[in-house]
């Protein structure tokens, strides 16, 4: 829901979808590693990646865009969905990473009784 609210969000203001998608990932991995602690970064990696690779394949499907990238088909489409994969990857990463790091000083807190 919150990738969906800030996508939602910089598409109003007329910004890079990038920025949603980064931000997006760095609020869910936190919100993880909180929610979870230890071993959080492969259910956030993991939650983030079928997040947007659930939200693209709908966007192909649903879109004007998408079904005129899908009908060319083609070097295009590969390179297109190449990079589509990439940045999938690169958002599930800084989520597992903000995840890791929430975990971490989450612990680290209470080990010292603050």
């Amino acid at each position: 829901m919150i990738g969906l609210v800030l996508f939602g969000f910089f598409k109003f203001l007329g910004l890079d979808q990038t920025y949603g998608g980064i931000i997006g990932a760095f609020i869910v991995g936190i919100l993880i590693g909180k929610t979870i602690g230890k071993g959080s970064e492969k259910y956030a990696f993991f939650s983030i990646f079928m997040y947007n690779l659930i939200g693209w394949i709908l966007v192909f499907l649903l879109t004007s865009d998408g079904k005129i990238a899908l009908q060319y088909g083609g070097i295009a489409l590969s390179a297109l969905v190449g990079i589509l994969l990439i940045m999938v990857f690169f958002y599930s990463i800084i989520g597992s990473f903000a995840a890791f790091a929430t975990s971490n000083l989450s612990r680290n807190k209470e080990g010292q009784g603050l």
